[in-house]
């Protein structure tokens, strides 16, 4: 998908989707989630950003991780010295991209409903002078590459910013924490079906 060209998707297979940004900061956070399986996290999914039921669970799934990478191409088919290094998280980085967009492009994200192709685009492409995009680059930047004093410090940069493992958990908490997806799920659909009432009362 050529961003220059083509509009932001606001469907997928026909089907409505929400495009706020904030689905795919919860889709992304469910996939890393190592508590829910992934029987369940493809039946979760879909629900997160498609408006109407989606017949066919395996598509549906497809067109949400084309969607997810922004209409690009996986990153195995892509040159092999591709960085394949997290750069962000959206729990532990939260602070840290709210600021820089504030700081970098003047947008409240708490303002700001971005479609995920933009708000993505512009995360990853923050200035390597700003402080998240200093960040960023030390997380993937290839040691390898880098030689002397240079190295020394990407490399406690590198230490400085790691992104931390997943915490283990137990059955009960993993429980509770699925039950509270499910509930944060429903007051969000019945928001949305609260205000499209109200729409139509109002026209």
């Amino acid at each position: 998908m050529n961003l220059l060209l083509d509009d932001f998707p606001c469907c997928l297979n026909g089907i409505p989707i929400d495009t706020d940004y904030r689905r795919m900061v919860q889709f992304e956070l469910l996939l890393l989630d190592d508590t829910v399986p992934a029987a369940d996290k493809m039946l979760l999914a879909p629900g997160l950003i498609f408006l109407k039921p989606t017949p066919d669970l395996q598509k549906a799934w497809d067109g949400l991780l084309w969607y997810y990478r922004c209409g690009q191409e996986p990153e195995e088919n892509k040159q092999e010295n591709y960085c394949t290094k997290r750069m962000y998280d959206f729990e532990q980085d939260a602070q840290r991209i709210y600021t820089a967009f504030l700081q970098e492009y003047q947008i409240d994200l708490q303002k700001e409903p971005l479609h995920w192709f933009k708000f993505h685009t512009l995360l990853v492409n923050l200035p390597h002078d700003s402080p998240f995009g200093q960040i960023m680059y030390y997380r993937t930047v290839n040691l390898a590459q880098l030689k002397g004093e240079e190295r020394k410090h990407a490399m406690r940069m590198q230490s400085r910013f790691a992104l931390d493992r997943p915490k283990a958990t137990t059955q009960a908490q993993r429980d509770m924490e699925f039950l509270a997806r499910i509930e944060q799920r429903r007051k969000y659909l019945q928001a949305q079906l609260d205000r499209k009432r109200g729409e139509m009362n109002g026209s």
